[in-house]
């Protein structure tokens, strides 16, 4: 009798341990949300050569971290670039020249005297691969050296033409050059152009 009752108990407590080992797991599974179809997130590359506020290129990528192609005709998926001033003269333009990779298209829209910026729209007209980091643009800065002191830039880049089913926008709004770019080698870079 006492063997029957001992043996109910070790299977009352493994039935136990077993539930609360699936609990877990089920929270843990609850924790992590699925993946996106449809999410494209931005980042900056330049090279382990380039200096603070000083003349050379930054590189504008694409990466798609959903589960499926990025694509549409229309609306167009497009991102608004905009180049601000981080130390030096306000009001001040500085020679910014852009261009634009794997069919995409990059239009100067002008420089803001008011808010001390330049912008631009870089459209997409080819498709971004699930898990591709596409570069789409580049911006090929002048030597910042002004009349009025050395001028030095940090720049935004915000999604603004996307997919219907694409709500994530914690990852292309507002992305910062200061806290998102690497040099070509993935080594952590200030951002400052």
């Amino acid at each position: 009798m006492m063997k029957k009752l001992m043996s109910r108990a070790a299977a009352a407590t493994l039935a136990l341990a077993l539930g609360i080992v699936t609990c877990g797991a089920g929270a843990a599974q609850a924790a992590e949300p699925a993946p996106s179809a449809h999410d494209l997130t931005v980042g900056y590359t330049v090279s382990g050569a380039k200096a603070k506020g000083y003349a050379g290129l930054v590189a504008i990528h694409a990466k798609n971290v959903g589960s499926e192609r990025y694509y549409s005709e229309f609306p167009a998926i497009s991102f608004r670039i905009d180049v601000k001033t981080d130390n030096g003269p306000q009001g001040v333009d500085r020679v910014i020249t852009p261009g634009w990779f794997n069919g995409a298209y990059t239009q100067d829209l002008g420089f803001d005297e008011k808010t001390s910026t330049r912008s631009f729209m870089v459209t997409l007209s080819n498709p971004v691969e699930a898990g591709q980091d596409q570069l789409i643009a580049n911006l090929n800065f002048g030597d910042g050296l002004t009349k009025e002191g050395r001028l030095t830039n940090y720049i935004t880049v915000t999604q603004v033409g996307r997919l219907d089913d694409d709500k994530s926008t914690g990852n292309d709004q507002n992305v910062d050059s200061r806290q998102n770019t690497t040099t070509d080698f993935q080594n952590p870079s200030p951002g400052i152009f």
